[in-house]
């Protein structure tokens, strides 16, 4: 509850800023992910180096023939932005790198993939030179990732330039890869000069969109135990004789624009006869899809939404033309029950009511995000504005929840840019206002116009 309560605080400070009176890593916006999303776009900004006039940073050195670590005695805030691109190639050809990670819980041994040259040049050389030394893991998000890197500690820095994408590996538990920033302001998706997360599980979801450069072949335990704050004391490099990757590496080395097929686990929303989500628990509607559904809706048609409470009807008119992936992805939930006696996880009538959340918490939805729309991120929010929340992707940038929404109740003068807005109630404000966090949402239908 407090997670959602987080919002308010952001919401009522834009509407100060915006002279009026009256966020984080899982999810955005909570008090620590907002900061985090979209100041890191500034933020990345400064990593491409792109200067009107030539850039006297050094690139960073190659690694000292007598092992000394230099950048380890430099404080970690003169660490940030202090170069202008990457290494010298070092690394050798045909060659198994390891990276061992050296934390107070104990080791995090990774092992390097070859056919990511760029990303393996770049982690080697910024690790023997002891860039990542004494850095923290400043984000930790249970069941998701560890992530560190970051010479700023707050999720904004790097070294100072980006990384080529390099996206050819899979998102396995112990999968070692770049952060970056939303495909909105990095289309290429380049990634960060150092910040990298460890994934504590599988995430398909990720798949086809992050440079992995390695896997996790030792530590898996001490990965699980890291917590927010703890130190990287050290990352070692070494070389092997043989591979330990967990799974066979690719038999050709793929393109650098290569992209994995995602195949969704269990499977995308799909319409059905009746409503066969339902009759699930709200324990199994949980993560139970892994990707948003294809576009079924007309966008040329106007949809009703009529949600259903022990309080009374809120009818809702959804613009497609406004958001169309949004709008499919609520009527496609509705019409096969998802929402069907979820609870209402927040209300207060001074700001927004919540809900499409089965364990009342922002960390529990349907299992999926998907990007912001451009016009629906910018469209007024005004009293009885639908929008659905907005959590984190990996690189700390905001996306759509898959299915927790927001009835505002307040009007927001300096929109946030964090929400897609898809609809807007046109009967049933005084239901909404009566609505606790003991009420159900009973079911939601939809009717074309």
């Amino acid at each position: 509850m407090k997670k959602y309560l987080v919002l308010i605080v952001l919401v009522v400070g834009l509407m100060v800023l915006a002279g009026c009176a009256p966020t984080t890593g899982t999810p955005a916006p909570t008090a620590t992910t907002a900061a985090a999303a979209t100041p890191e776009a500034t933020a990345v900004t400064a990593e491409t180096g792109a200067t009107a006039t030539p850039d006297a940073r050094p690139t960073v050195p190659a690694p000292a023939a007598d092992g000394s670590r230099p950048l380890a005695s430099v404080a970690a805030a003169e660490r940030n932005d202090r170069f202008s691109g990457p290494a010298a190639t070092y690394v050798k050809a045909n060659t198994i790198y390891v990276a061992t990670i050296v934390t107070d819980k104990g080791n995090i041994v990774a092992e390097l993939y070859q056919d990511t040259p760029l990303s393996l040049n770049n982690f080697v050389t910024l690790a023997l030179s002891g860039f990542y030394d004494g850095l923290t893991f400043h984000r930790v998000e249970a069941d998701f990732v560890i992530q560190g890197g970051d010479p700023a500690g707050d999720g904004m820095g790097g070294p100072g330039y980006t990384i080529p994408a390099e996206i050819n590996h899979f998102h396995n538990r112990g999968a070692l890869a770049w952060a970056r920033t939303s495909d909105e302001i990095n289309p290429e998706r380049a990634s960060s000069g150092s910040q990298f997360y460890i994934t504590l599980d599988q995430t398909s979801f990720l798949d086809g969109a992050y440079t992995v450069f390695g896997n996790v072949i030792e530590g898996l335990d001490v990965m699980g135990q890291i917590a927010q704050g703890d130190k990287i004391q050290r990352i070692d490099i070494s070389e092997a004789a043989t591979s330990r990757m967990p799974t066979p590496a690719p038999s050709a080395t793929p393109a650098p624009t290569a992209t994995p097929t995602v195949t969704p686990t269990p499977y995308a929303p799909a319409a059905k006869d009746g409503r066969p989500l339902a009759a699930l628990t709200l324990a199994d509607r949980t993560g139970l899809y892994n990707t948003a559904p294809a576009m079924t809706i007309d966008a040329a048609k106007t949809y009703q939404a009529t949600i259903e409470t022990a309080q009374g009807k809120i009818v809702v008119e959804l613009d497609a033309k406004l958001a169309p992936i949004t709008v499919n992805n609520f009527v496609t939930l509705a019409n096969l029950g998802y929402f069907d006696g979820i609870p209402v996880a927040y209300n207060d009538p001074a700001s927004y009511l919540v809900s499409g959340s089965p364990n009342k918490e922002p960390g529990s939805d349907v299992g999926y995000t998907f990007a912001l729309e451009d016009t629906a991120i910018a469209s007024d929010i005004v009293t009885g504005t639908l929008s659905m929340w907005a959590v984190a992707d990996a690189a700390g940038s905001p996306v759509a929840s898959g299915s927790q929404f927001l009835i505002w109740q307040i009007i927001v003068p300096a929109n946030p840019g964090y929400f897609n807005s898809f609809g807007k109630v046109v009967e049933g404000m005084d239901v909404v206002a009566k609505l606790t966090d003991a009420d159900l949402i009973t079911k939601i239908t939809i009717s074309e116009k």
